[in-house]
């Protein structure tokens, strides 16, 4: 007869909750908020990253807009230095000249000032006359303006850079000029407010080479440049090579523009009637970063009618101050039209991905509350060898839980027939521990046996490298010695840690051969050492001071003790600071322990670290020492290797100025 249990009449209020619906709600919830935050975070990363990475490429066609700049300005020195060591040159500027040879000069520097595409070609004499022009009306015996670039020619030989003109000095070289250079200057939107209604000055690139007699002898200079009033040239250039006549909506995607202060002279920028926007001016939000304060501007900007993601740099002449600015930009709104679409299409998806994660959680929680169920009816049957078991059940909330309660109150009584299958466990977790003892033996055993295989060819290429730096087989050249030295350090860095690990095996497998006798510290085991590490002692700048007497005897084993003082000096030069001291010294106490100390100036560490300096595989949490290259393991090893020889190693510190090692050897 079955008895009766308090299953089948739950006491106190039952449960309201269905744990099936409370997963579902739960994980609706999350869906929910987790689907704002992605809708709100997209927007903001998608909107960063499309307008960022415009930006981005506005700023490198900047630096391609620089290029084609400078190459100009490059074009014009080559010409003006070819100019200046032809000898009718000479011959002119030193009055040796007939007027037939004047002439024919003339002629052959006009036509090579319009195969440049040059405005200006001048000789200049030592007394700053003009002796002559390529351009008509071929005026000279005037005073030459002393630009800039002509002062600087006039004391280096040579010079080049970008200057204003007044309209005198362009007049003076040819009427053309100074028509191409008058400028009306326009009222531009979000530009400061216009005062001057005509800007007559130029903007020029300008070169002058020094031209000397067959003695060295200043004769005068050539003068040459290109004008950069209405010269479409470089702002189309720039537009053709970068954006590649790009448009949008019937207008050009990139535009470049040269500004003499804040008007534009040159550019590709078109106005409401469709024509170049020659005579409008900077906004004045750019004009105080570049012009105020000389700095470049790289945001959004107003440019004549429409916004642009922009880049300016300040365009300077040679004593630093601002004569102009180089702009190139691309039409913001293309980029937020994309932007547009790509959110869209992100809530779009992120919408589908939630009703689909919805989905996924109402059939989750169906099949959640299965098991449940199932392992509830599973514990009733289990409860049935003992029904008098009992728990308080009253104040549940999920009434599949309720029966659970119930359930797990009359498994209780049967935990001692678990007590059989703990015991089996705990016998086959043994055999599991003897398994894992197997396991790590082996893994000794072949870490042992890489480490050793690796040796031989390890120092196969040190030797090689080594051979190479020496100029052995060619002496390298400098680029090729540097690559040397970090592969040198790299093959250093690979035979330490293999050392270290083979060090390791033998330790861990107690195999570490201890043949200890009476020997010379100083000359069997500190000078060796001192060999090994004097290349990394000389790259850092360091200086070693030792003060071990060499009729210092210890009783030890030489090998084991130079591996515990190159791991000790080559952590000294590892964290010391370059060009500082390391000191290693001697003392003997009372007892006959010999007592030696290492130590280094540098970062040194935290008094609560010294333990960890010990451990296996340990290495300090400080960001200057991360940085440098370790397994961890050699002080480890290095104290392995002192206790075995009966002595005691200890780390004191100073932090941020020095740190020291402190250990005691049997006296030999």
């Amino acid at each position: 007869m079955r008895a009766s249990t308090d299953i089948d009449r739950p006491e106190g209020r039952r449960p309201l909750l269905s744990i099936r619906w409370t997963i579902f709600g739960a994980f609706a919830l999350m869906v929910l908020a987790g689907g704002a935050v992605s809708v709100l975070l997209g927007y903001t990363l998608t909107s960063d990253a499309v307008i960022g990475e415009a930006q981005r490429r506005v700023e490198q066609d900047l630096h391609s807009a620089w290029a084609l700049y400078d190459q100009q300005l490059e074009n014009v020195r080559h010409t003006t230095r070819f100019v200046s060591i032809l000898r009718r040159s000479q011959d002119v500027l030193s009055g040796q000249a007939s007027g037939g040879e004047v002439d024919d000069l003339r002629r052959r520097l006009e036509a090579i000032r319009n195969r440049a595409g040059m405005d200006t070609l001048t000789l200049v004499g030592n007394d700053g006359r003009t002796v002559m022009r390529t351009r008509a009306p071929y005026t000279n015996g005037d005073i030459a303006l002393m630009d800039p670039v002509r002062r600087d020619a006039v004391l280096t030989g040579s010079a080049a850079g970008t200057v204003r003109l007044p309209a005198t000095v362009l007049a003076a070289d040819g009427a053309e000029l100074l028509e191409r250079a008058t400028i009306e200057v326009r009222p531009t939107p979000m530009a400061s407010s216009t005062v001057e209604r005509l800007e007559s000055d130029g903007l020029m690139i300008e070169a002058a080479e020094t031209v000397s007699d067959d003695a060295g002898r200043p004769l005068g200079m050539v003068v040459g440049g290109i004008l950069l009033n209405r010269n479409w040239s470089i702002p189309d250039a720039i537009r053709d090579t970068v954006f590649r006549n790009e448009t949008f909506d019937g207008r050009p995607l990139g535009t470049a523009t040269i500004f003499m202060r804040d008007v534009r002279i040159a550019t590709n920028v078109l106005g409401e009637d469709g024509m170049r926007a020659i005579g409008t001016r900077v906004s004045r939000a750019v004009e105080d970063v570049v012009l105020a304060d000389g700095k470049p501007y790289r945001d959004r900007a107003f440019v004549v009618n429409d916004w642009y993601l922009s880049a300016y740099d300040p365009l300077r002449d040679l004593d630093g101050k601002v004569v102009g600015i180089l702009y190139v930009g691309i039409l913001e709104a293309k980029f937020l039209g994309y932007r547009t679409r790509l959110i869209q299409s992100f809530v779009w998806l992120t919408a589908a991905g939630m009703l689909i994660a919805l989905l996924f959680g109402l059939a989750m929680a169906l099949w959640l509350s299965r098991p449940i169920r199932r392992l509830t009816d599973a514990a009733m049957r289990m409860a049935a060898l003992d029904l008098n078991a009992r728990v308080p059940t009253s104040g549940g909330v999920f009434k599949d839980l309720h029966t659970l309660n119930h359930a797990f109150n009359q498994m209780a009584d049967n935990l001692d027939r678990e007590s059989e299958a703990l015991v089996r466990s705990n016998a086959a977790l043994q055999s599991s521990n003897a398994n894992l003892k197997q396991l790590n033996q082996n893994y000794m055993d072949m870490l042992e046996f890489v480490t050793h295989e690796l040796k031989s060819p390890l120092a196969s290429c040190l030797f090689g490298v080594g051979s190479l730096k020496e100029g052995l087989i060619g002496q390298p050249n400098g680029e090729q010695a540097r690559v040397l030295d970090a592969v040198e350090r790299n093959l250093e860095y690979l035979n330490e840690m293999i050392l270290n690990y083979l060090n390791l095996s033998r330790i861990e497998k107690n195999e570490l051969r201890f043949e200890p006798r009476s020997l010379s510290f100083r000359k069997e085991v500190l000078d060796p050492t001192m060999e090994q590490v004097s290349r990394q002692v000389y790259a850092t700048g360091m200086f070693v001071a030792i003060d071990v007497p060499e009729d210092v005897m210890v009783k030890g084993d030489r090998d084991l003790l130079r591996i515990v003082m190159d791991n000790l000096l080559s952590n000294a030069v590892k964290y010391g600071r370059h060009y500082s001291t390391i000191r290693v010294w001697h003392e003997e106490l009372p007892s006959g322990v010999q007592r030696f100390r290492v130590q280094n100036e540098g970062r040194g560490f935290r008094p609560a670290d010294i333990e960890k300096l010990f451990r296996k595989f340990s290495r300090l949490d400080v960001a200057e020492l991360r940085a440098k290259r370790g397994t961890g393991l050699g002080l480890f090893i290095t104290r392995q290797i002192i206790e075995r020889h009966g002595g005691q190693i200890r780390a004191e510190t100073r932090e941020n100025q020095w740190a020291m090692f402190v250990f005691d050897l049997p006296g030999g």
